[in-house]
């Protein structure tokens, strides 16, 4: 963590210096002005960077892709587009784990350096984090609320830039830009379904412009529906019984496993099927059913945005300006029926303590019972950019702007009461202890009759034990910043130009949980937890950027940036840089070279996170989670090396090598290692082990009842990582008699990849081919375009290199899918478009041993073959 290393004074001094020389420069001719005023025009910025430019290739490596292309290559959504850039080769599970924290976000990995990892923009300004955080722990941007109705193009800056933007841009920046100029209006409609069925979809934009004097008037307004993609929709993955729908065991084996043992009779009742099994010649039987089919692959979804960009000339160069991006969404996903059972074999016992019966005890309820165990989702928010821009005497540009964006999230589901379920089917709790017998805790419960455990129960039954699970969720955040860019002056070999940029920002975040998923003592919702927390963060940032031209053909930029941090954190302040090289030899040669520093503040939720709780699956072990507000930043630093080569007009290569190093990024403690370490100090008299410190250590984080152990977590600063890659690019178009030709081709290759978890435990320098490493190790993704006269065919191809299987066997296959697109303008006004998603029917690849939906929602998805229909009229 940086303290003071570099104090803002000199950086306050400099940038004083640099307005005090713009203002101050000698005015300049009519002619000079109206031929300058013409040059500022032609320039534009690329992402990455605040100074404005003429050449479109800089030292950074920034891959962008238009409305149009988006449009030509089948993408219905923003996520899509984003979906196919190469450098996103990282796993992210959203609204395919319908039971995960994150069951109706719509977000991606890039570099796999974590989904937070990566800096959100609208048109230059950040975005809310999503209200729920991933994994209930780190604060990430959803991207399922942006329409491409507002979209102009995005771009993708796969690579630090902290010294440009502050915080969070340690794996790269995503720059999504609005359209600022349209003359015309636009009416589309889309629609489209699956050949398989499931996820059909509709999509309605009316988008366009006026101008009038000094008055501009930009809108864009969306709705988005789709149909939900269920297990049912998909043969593979719904149409396997459940291995346990229903099931009551009396008999244990010496291991304790349960002999589970039923009757058909019970099984009809719940309208399941009778099955029996074998183990070593023993039969059983329980019932089982097709319950994966209600399950959600894809959330059922409506979506209603709406954009407004209005700005008024102020003079020749000035304009006043305001952008208002408003969108609801409601959406629903499901994870399947509601389960209950035993959590450890039960004892049954009468009014005189004598043992009725011992027995484990498992069931879904049915759709008669429950018919809709479906989560619900209504999300709402704003992105709001007030600004005032324009450029002096001189032809330096500046801008001051005011922005907010705010995010709300409700949702609710119906869930069991822990004891009252408990009380219900089991009876009067008692106690639990140890049993000699048994070899194992057990739970005790008095109970005169267990009948209610072998039949559908009436709904004056189910209302005794179930409830709704609402919660209120919300985040923002606002800044207010000043930029000022342009020439300093000039050199032997061009001009000297700067960017500076001060703002102050506003971060905040609340998460309200129903009452009962915070009771962790048994009077909560059955086999669920949840985290609350609430917290502020002010912070300042100072930044100034320059770019030199050393010499005719070579220009080297160099940044700085100063981010001080007013919260309950550690972090205190950050001093991060970046250096750029350009280098052009001969005509149509770009060398570059970036190095640079970054940093990110600690999680919101991580920070300010109430008591929680997770479970450690197959262990009698719980731990207790709480918010750390003593986070240090996580710092990195990144480099890159490569070139751009257009050896001919409309044909561009690129290769470019980067590698990302990571610090201190912050994990939550292992509460299996802590309870490990109480284990082996209690077995010991008086804490006689080697380490009395640890074991004290031990000591206060651990608590046991004798039946399992309690243990308190917290996020540490403690993880690294590196990654090594290169990316590449082809570009090429030709003309011909036959019509225009377009090829593009962009490649990502990760070589190396190291991980350490914990500081002090070794490092793995080959987390690259670790079977436990879920990213891709490659991406491809191609786009080849026909125009001629009213038609126009693009093909475009998305491999996803081979990953790892579930079952440590051979890695999977590479997964290619092909999006077939055909334009036809009917007209000036008119025109039609058929697409065609996965073109060969692509199917994920389903592993036996992988729990549902059997295939790896992290990067595979089961929409298979869809077809769309969209219609434009311009007017």
């Amino acid at each position: 963590m940086s303290k003071n290393l570099f104090s803002p004074k000199p950086i306050a001094a400099l940038v004083a210096s640099v307005f005090a020389f713009g203002f101050q420069t000698n005015a300049i001719s009519a002619e000079k002005k109206s031929t300058k005023k013409y040059s500022q025009e032609e320039r534009i910025i690329i992402t990455g960077s605040r100074i404005k430019r003429t050449e479109v290739e800089g030292a950074a490596t920034v891959v962008s892709m238009t409305a149009e292309e988006m449009q030509a290559q089948g993408f219905t959504t923003l996520h899509e587009a984003l979906g196919s850039f190469t450098s996103a080769t990282g796993s992210f599970v959203g609204e395919q784990a319908p039971n995960g924290f994150q069951s109706n976000a719509q977000a991606l990995n890039f570099r796999g350096l974590g989904a937070g990892r990566t800096l959100y923009l609208l048109d230059g300004r950040r975005i809310a984090d999503y209200p729920s955080p991933q994994d209930g722990e780190s604060n990430f941007v959803n991207l399922a609320h942006i329409p491409l109705a507002i979209v102009e193009r995005v771009e993708v800056m796969a690579g630090g830039a902290s010294a440009i933007y502050g915080s969070d841009a340690m794996a790269g920046v995503v720059n999504i830009i609005t359209k600022k100029n349209l003359d015309s209006q636009t009416l589309a409609a889309r629609t489209g379904d699956t050949f398989e069925g499931g996820a059909a979809s509709s999509r309605f934009q009316w988008y366009g412009g006026v101008e009038q004097d000094s008055f501009k008037n930009l809108w864009a307004i969306e709705y988005y529906s789709s149909d939900p993609l269920t297990a049912a929709d998909r043969a593979s993955v719904g149409e396997r019984e459940s291995n346990l729908a229903f099931g009551f065991a009396n008999q244990f084996f010496s291991d304790g496993t349960p002999f589970y043992t039923t009757t058909p009779e019970i099984c009809d009742e719940f309208g399941y099927s009778y099955t029996t099994y074998d183990i070593a010649n023993n039969e059983g039987s329980f019932c089982s059913s097709f319950a994966d089919q209600s399950r959600t692959l894809k959330n059922e979804r409506t979506r209603v945005n709406v954009f407004d960009r209005i700005s008024f000339e102020q003079g020749d160069y000035d304009e006043l300006y305001m952008e208002v991006h408003l969108w609801k969404s409601d959406a629903k996903s499901n994870g399947g029926p509601l389960v209950f059972g035993s959590e450890r074999p039960t004892a049954i016992v009468n009014d005189a303590n004598e043992l009725v019966d011992l027995f484990e005890y498992s069931r879904l309820f049915t759709q008669d019972e429950i018919s809709d165990s479906g989560k619900t989702h209504e999300e709402s928010g704003a992105d709001i950019h007030i600004g005032y821009s324009g450029f002096n005497d001189n032809f330096q540009d500046y801008e001051i702007v005011f922005s907010h964006s705010f995010q709300n999230s409700s949702e609710s589901q119906t869930r069991l009461k822990e004891r009252e379920a408990n009380e219900f089917f089991f009876g009067q709790y008692l106690t639990t202890e140890y049993n000699d017998a048994f070899g194992g805790f057990i739970d005790i419960y008095r109970n005169d009759q267990t009948s209610q455990m072998f039949g559908q129960l009436t709904q004056a039954e189910l209302n005794q034990i179930t409830g709704e699970n609402d919660s209120e969720k919300s985040s923002a955040v606002s800044t207010l910043s000043f930029s000022y860019s342009g020439d300093l002056f000039s050199m032997t070999h061009g001009e000297a130009q700067f960017a500076t940029i001060i703002e102050a920002s506003n971060k905040t975040y609340e998460i309200d949980l129903h009452p009962r998923t915070l009771n962790l003592e048994g009077d909560g919702w059955w086999g669920l937890t949840g985290t609350e927390g609430e917290g502020t963060r002010n912070s300042y940032g100072l930044g100034i950027e320059t770019r030199w031209p050393l010499m005719k053909n070579m220009h080297l930029t160099a940044a700085g940036r100063y981010d001080k941090y007013d919260d309950e954190t550690a972090v205190d302040d950050a001093w991060t840089y970046n250096l750029g090289l350009e280098y052009r030899p001969v005509e149509g040669l770009l060398l570059r070279a970036t190095a640079n520093s970054n940093f990110r503040a600690p999680d919101m939720h991580l920070v300010y996170a109430g008591i929680g709780g997770a479970y450690y699956s197959g262990t009698n072990v719980f731990a207790y989670t709480l918010g750390n507000k003593g986070l240090e930043e996580e710092t990195g630093t990144a480099q890159s090396l490569g070139f751009v080569y257009e050896p001919i007009e409309n044909l561009s290569l690129s290769v470019d090598f980067y590698q990302i190093e990571l610090e201190g990024l912050v994990e939550f403690e292992n509460g299996l290692a802590i309870t490990n370490i109480y284990q082996n100090c209690i077995n010991v008299d008086g804490y006689a082990d080697a380490n009395p410190e640890l074991c004290a250590f031990a000591d206060y984080r651990v608590d046991t009842d004798g039946t399992g152990f309690r243990v308190l977590t917290f996020p540490i600063n403690t993880a690294y990582r590196l990654q090594q890659g290169v990316d590449s690019s082809f570009k090429y178009n030709f003309d011909s008699e036959y019509g225009r030709f377009s090829f593009t081709a962009n490649h990502t290759n990760v070589l190396k990849s190291e991980r350490q978890l914990f500081s002090g435990s070794p490092v793995d320098t080959n987390w690259r081919n670790n079977r436990a490493n879920n990213d891709l190790r490659s991406r491809f993704r191609s786009s080849s375009t026909w125009e001629y006269n009213d038609y126009r065919i693009t093909l475009t191809s998305n491999r996803l290199g081979t990953i790892n299987s579930v079952n440590g066997g051979e890695r999977l296959d590479s997964w290619t899918t092909y999006n077939l697109s055909a334009t036809y303008h009917v007209d000036f006004n008119l025109s039609i478009d058929l697409i065609v998603n996965n073109l060969t029917d692509e199917y994920p690849r389903i592993e036996e041993g992988r729990n549902w939906p059997y295939f790896n929602t992290s990067h595979y998805n089961a929409l298979r073959r869809g077809w769309f229909v969209e219609a434009r009229y311009e007017f």
